[in-house]
């Protein structure tokens, strides 16, 4: 690929108002790279789903419909690494000790089936997530790319991740904590326990507890670490 195929791509991506035109010209660009299949997704942590989460789906339609029903994100040593990584890696770049476990070895087996052997996963930031992420798969057993076309792909992908922010992005939730309840939380998320935050508020540690409990259920989650990482997510509190 020349450069100038890149710029042109950088170039669309402000054009699009829908993402599946953005999705079927990255997949176009992605196989000139030699990838077939890709997803563009927020990374799922503290127990988070990988459905909803979602952007651009470009996997094949039974692979993704089984890793879905499965749960595989919480397994696959792709997924798990790309949660803590900030840098562009290549599958099998993943630690053995993520790829290496037997769930993660029969879900690269599986996706085998599907024509997934390999990939390139570029990792971004994102303002809905915790962190995003593109990642590119091939049929090849390994595959590789020379470092310009690294640097071409990572570009690609870094700007189609920009552009999802904006193009097709709904319209901002309205939180289902009360105001109180969002401070309760800011400051447990702060590393306050619920002691320190009846201290700063002026209410008692029971009345946190019981606004902890609420916001965790109104957030649909079991704990409070879960609630923190799903408040972020949707942009009710920031760190």
């Amino acid at each position: 690929m020349i450069d100038s195929d890149v710029f042109a791509f950088v170039e669309r991506c402000a054009s699009y108002s829908a993402r599946q035109p953005l999705l079927d010209d990255l997949l176009a660009i992605a196989r000139q790279f030699g990838f077939l299949h890709l997803i563009v997704t927020g990374v799922p942590v503290g127990g988070l789903k990988l459905k909803p989460m979602v952007a651009l789906n470009g996997w094949p339609e039974g692979w993704f419909a089984r890793y879905i029903e499965r749960d595989y994100a919480k397994t696959d040593g792709v997924s798990l690494f790309c949660a803590t990584s900030h840098r562009p890696f290549y599958w099998k770049e993943v630690p053995d000790r993520l790829s290496g476990t037997l769930g993660s070895l029969l879900i690269a087996g599986e996706a085998a089936e599907f024509g997934i052997r390999s990939g390139f996963a570029v990792p971004f930031l994102s303002f809905h997530h915790w962190q995003s992420v593109a990642s590119f798969a091939s049929p090849a057993r390994d595959c590789s790319l020379s470092e310009r076309e690294r640097v071409q792909l990572v570009t690609i992908a870094t700007f189609a991740g920009a552009a999802i922010e904006t193009v097709g992005a709904p319209a901002p939730e309205k939180s289902p904590l009360s105001a109180r309840e969002t401070e309760v939380l800011a400051w447990l998320a702060n590393g306050k326990t619920s002691w320190e935050v009846g201290e700063i508020l002026g209410i008692a540690e029971i009345t946190v507890k019981k606004h902890a409990r609420t916001i965790r259920e109104r957030l649909g989650v079991a704990t409070t670490v879960q609630a923190v990482v799903e408040a972020m997510r949707r942009r009710i509190i920031a760190l």
